[in-house]
Parts: structure tokens; sequence; C-alpha cells
């Protein structure tokens, strides 16, 4: 097993803010990567002095696979990168779920009120870890679409892999460790339980009254 970096992700974000530059407070927005994500862009939005807010987007994966992500699904949009790994029905039923479940914690993170604006922001999307780095691509492409200034992304981990297709796409990649081999994200932390809704609107709500 290999060996923890981080007691949990809290610890991560401490260990993290550090190594990102700083920039005004009034041109950045902290995006978290709902449900992991969200506790470490909290922290950093916080020593930062700026807003925060989640960006609506999860993983895609297979039911024999829940931790391999063959694309990701917006509110909107999907990007499937495996498209042979499911049939055409289980597909779109896959898609059709998560958008639905993206509706629901839009409504309870939200109150179905839009993204925060990010036209002319320099966008920080923050998660707990990259593996296969899907998910973050797709999430670069949403925040493009919304004209910022720059993008930047700050991770506790990731694989060599996924850095290296993450990096030509962002104007900055802060990233504390990223071991060979990568099994998955929770292997690198002590404590790494689920993050619950709940959590996730207790964490928004106070970074942007």
């Amino acid at each position: 097993m290999e060996e923890a970096l981080f007691k949990d992700r809290a610890d991560a974000a401490a260990q993290l803010i550090p190594k990102i530059p700083l920039a005004d407070p009034d041109k950045m927005v902290v995006l978290g990567i709902p449900r992991g994500g969200v506790p470490i862009a909290s922290q950093i939005a916080v020593a930062l002095h700026a807003p925060m807010d989640v960006l609506l987007i999860k993983k895609l994966t297979t039911p024999n696979n829940p931790e391999y992500a063959i694309g990701a699904v917006g509110l909107e949009e999907s990007w499937i990168d495996e498209k042979q790994l499911l049939s055409d029905e289980e597909l779109d039923h896959q898609i059709r779920k998560a958008q639905q479940l993206l509706r629901e914690r839009n409504r309870i993170y939200r109150n179905d009120r839009p993204l925060t604006q990010l036209r002319g922001k320099v966008v920080l999307l923050v998660d707990d870890g990259i593996a296969t780095g899907r998910t973050l691509l797709h999430a670069i492409n949403m925040v493009q679409s919304h004209s910022p200034l720059a993008i930047w992304v700050a991770v506790p981990v990731s694989s060599r892999e996924a850095a290296a297709r993450i990096i030509p796409k962002v104007d900055r990649f802060i990233c504390l460790h990223q071991p060979e081999p990568f099994i998955g994200v929770g292997r690198f932390y002590q404590l790494f339980p689920p993050v619950s809704d709940r959590e996730v609107v207790s964490t928004i709500y106070p970074n942007n009254r």
C-alpha cells in the first residue's frame, strides 16, 4: 500500500495553500470539484480572501468500475472518452442519471442560481486528487467557455499521466505530489471519508455571503 501523504483533506489544503501564487481577490474565483474537492477549495478560498463556488460536473463510470472515469457529465453537456465500454442504451441511462443528480445538487447547493461570473477572472479549479484527469479536463472545457482571464488548477496529488494531459490546457498547474504507481486518490490519505451534500452546503455558503 502507498504511503499516506496527507492526514485528511484539511491537511492537504494546509499543505497546498502556501504553493498557490497570490492574486487579486477581486479577480479570482475558486471552484471546487464536487464533492471531495469542495472542502479543500473552501480552505483555499478563505486563505486567498476569494469567492468560492462549486462547478457542477460528475465523472461518468461503468457499473463494474465506479472509480474509473470514462468521461464526464455537466448539467447540459456530456463528454465521453471511451464509449465502447458501455452500450448505447446504458450510456444514455448513465448520462440521464448523472444529469438528474446534478440538477438536484444545483437545487441543494445553490437554490438553482447560476454559476458565479467567471468572465475576466482567474479561475482556480480545486480537487482532492487526480487519477485519470478526465473529469478535470472536461471541467477546464466548461470553464473556458465562460471566457476567464486564466485557468489555474490546484490539487494535492495527481498521477503523472493526468498531469501531463492537464498542464498544456491551463495557465498554472499546482500539485504537491505526482507519485508512481498511482492506483487511487484515497490511498494517499489516512482519512478519506465521503463528502456529503450537507457538508458541501455548509462549506459553500460562508464564503459566498
